[in-house]
């Protein structure tokens, strides 16, 4: 009885926390670069400068991505062994809140009369439009600006506005941990 409570407990920790995970995240990297020997990095200013976020959003996602790098032991510098640039893409998506409709008189467009229909269960018509969007961080040679290593994060919801700022941490962070790519 005991192996099982603790087997639960263990379950249910484990799906909370799996349940926080916002984006999923992806990376790539150019395998003749040796990334231990990077410590420095600068934003790429025109990178930045295109970069389609509200003047709320911008500087919590710059400002999260210098914490994030710093921690990581980077520092930022005027002569950088590396550019940061980030890109934001964002579509529209639909969420579909799934149940029973109510069964009655419901009108038909297609007969143009009212019909009686039974309660069924799957869609509902009050469907959701969000912005889904992926965050895309790269790290550049600052002579080249080639494409060093590449994350990205994808399924942000840019139309939730609860905890908006430890969402953004969260994904930064969640992008970032694919780096130093394992060899």
């Amino acid at each position: 009885m005991k192996h099982t409570l603790k087997w639960g407990m263990l379950f249910t920790i484990v799906m909370a926390f799996t349940s926080c995970i916002s984006v999923l995240t992806a990376s790539d990297y150019d395998k003749r670069i040796d990334f231990f020997k990077l410590k420095s990095f600068a934003y790429y200013k025109k990178g930045i400068e295109h970069l389609e976020l509200n003047n709320l959003d911008k500087p919590r996602m710059l400002d999260s991505l210098e914490t994030a790098l710093i921690k990581k032991g980077f520092n930022k510098s005027h002569q950088p062994d590396f550019l940061v640039n980030i890109v934001v893409l964002s579509n529209i998506k639909t969420r579909a809140d799934w149940g029973y409709s109510g069964g009655g008189y419901q009108w038909d467009a297609n007969s143009s009369s009212y019909q009686w229909r039974d309660s069924q269960f799957g869609p509902l018509s009050t469907s959701k439009p969000y912005q889904s969007g992926t965050i895309i961080i790269d790290f550049l040679n600052p002579e080249t600006k080639a494409i060093m290593w590449h994350g990205v994060g994808s399924g942000f919801n840019f139309d939730d506005y609860a905890n908006r700022e430890n969402k953004i941490n969260l994904a930064v962070k969640q992008i970032l941990s694919e780096y130093p790519p394992t060899y």
